[in-house]
């Protein structure tokens, strides 16, 4: 049935069942930010994509294989808001940022600005490279919570501060992956040309979270992921170039595109980096038609956003209530506008859950050395209880990230707050 209007009931249970997805069953999953999930049907068409791949390897690269491709891309370019030859697929949105820093002609001096909660792989690369090609890295300490009339400003501030005449790139992420957050992303572009430098938006999570107009936006780069929101298979990510400057842009791999022609350079350097699997981005029109069945993208933003506005109200209420008077302690900390949130939201933790001691935890996870991440012990005790859902340390303190898509609903958040009362009132 296609749906075309939310109400309260909507919110009440999955918009679109849970088993139209592999997870488990009894799994409490609000963690869709960090990998997504790909719906069943798209998973049966890629699988049928590399069954006609492996009959006949050699006709399907060469042959069907760049048709494809383009028919992928021309689906997706209006979800984008832009022409389909003015971006590439790559496999993430982390490919993507480093395609862009590898192809600038870095000189010494050059300044970078980029936020506090920018996405840590991308800090990595800017150490590399500024460590590589000695320029600064300078660091804008954005709000974390603000009133809706003041809170973009006081970003575009923060930015403003660390900008100079040696500015050569604003790194601006377009949601905040540790505190999933907004930003005034147009605002900022503008900033950038203002100081004559690049701007590069990291829109990992934006694709299907964000309604995009990237050709309004007038970025020089964005990057976003559609294996996120969009729920395409893993791996495939947007690289757009704005069209001025797509002759100065390389793929981390070369092949055969570098000798291509001028006019189609940029498009055959992307469209063929070697022998690997480009199923995922392939799916592409199947996943919009699946999301299509289901009322279409700009439904489900609407259900979901008003899904993560009612859900980090249940879950705030239950972290910081008053246990004698049964309404929020007075210590109750304050929250970023609603206007700069979408599908996730970051929730501060009290003290006690914030040091959740990991005695407690009967088998503590170990973070894969790969991966070099710490897992906080209040994740790995909700693990244990079937709860699925990022605890992140930020600058501004400990929080529990958590994410609204089709399958959520608020009985789960509720149960989650119920969940944390007990670890929180636990000796």
């Amino acid at each position: 049935m296609t749906k075309t209007s939310i109400n309260q009931s909507d919110l009440e249970q999955p918009f679109i069942p849970k088993r139209e997805w592999h997870l488990d069953p009894d799994l409490c999953f609000l963690n869709h930010g960090s990998f997504g999930a790909c719906p069943l049907e798209v998973l049966a068409y890629q699988s049928q994509l590399r069954q006609k791949l492996e009959n006949s390897p050699v006709r399907f690269n060469l042959n069907m294989l760049p048709e494809l491709l383009e028919r992928a891309k021309e689906n997706l370019a209006p979800v984008l808001g832009c022409s389909s030859q003015d971006f590439c697929l790559v496999s993430n949105a982390s490919e993507g940022v480093m395609t862009i820093l590898s192809s600038i002609d870095w000189q010494a001096g050059d300044e970078v600005v980029v936020s506090q909660d920018s996405y840590p792989a991308c800090r990595h690369m800017l150490t590399h490279l500024a460590q590589k090609y000695s320029f600064t890295v300078k660091i804008a300490h954005c709000p974390f919570t603000g009133l809706a009339s003041e809170w973009s400003e006081l970003v575009i501030d923060a930015f403003t501060q660390q900008c100079s005449p040696k500015t050569r790139l604003l790194l601006i992420d377009h949601i905040t992956s540790p505190t999933a957050l907004v930003y005034p992303v147009k605002k900022l572009v503008e900033l950038a040309k203002k100081y004559g430098a690049f701007s590069l938006v990291d829109g990992a999570h934006a694709p299907g979270q964000l309604a995009l107009d990237l050709e309004e936006l007038q970025a020089d780069f964005y990057v976003g992921n559609t294996h996120k929101w969009l729920m395409t298979p893993k791996s495939c990510a947007v690289l757009y170039v704005n069209p001025t400057l797509q002759s100065q842009i390389f793929p981390l791999v070369l092949s055969h595109g570098y000798l291509a022609e001028a006019k189609i350079r940029f498009q055959s350097m992307f469209a063929w980096t070697g022998t690997r699997d480009y199923s995922a981005a392939l799916c592409i029109p199947a996943t919009l038609s699946w999301l299509g069945q289901h009322g279409g993208l700009s439904v489900l933003r609407h259900r979901n956003n008003t899904l993560c506005n009612q859900a980090r109200r249940i879950i705030t209420d239950a972290l910081w209530q008053d246990s004698k008077q049964g309404f929020p302690h007075k210590s109750a900390p304050a929250l970023p506008p609603l206007e700069s949130i979408a599908h996730m939201a970051a929730i501060p933790l009290p003290e006690k859950l914030a040091q959740f001691p990991l005695s407690q935890i009967t088998q503590p996870s170990q973070a894969n050395s790969a991966s070099s991440n710490r897992i906080h012990p209040l994740q790995q005790a909700l693990w244990a209880q079937n709860y699925e859902v990022p605890i992140i340390e930020t600058a501004h303190g400990t929080l529990m990230r958590i994410s609204a898509q089709a399958y959520n609903h608020l009985g789960e958040y509720r149960a989650l707050g119920r969940t944390l009362q007990l670890l929180q009132n636990a000796d």
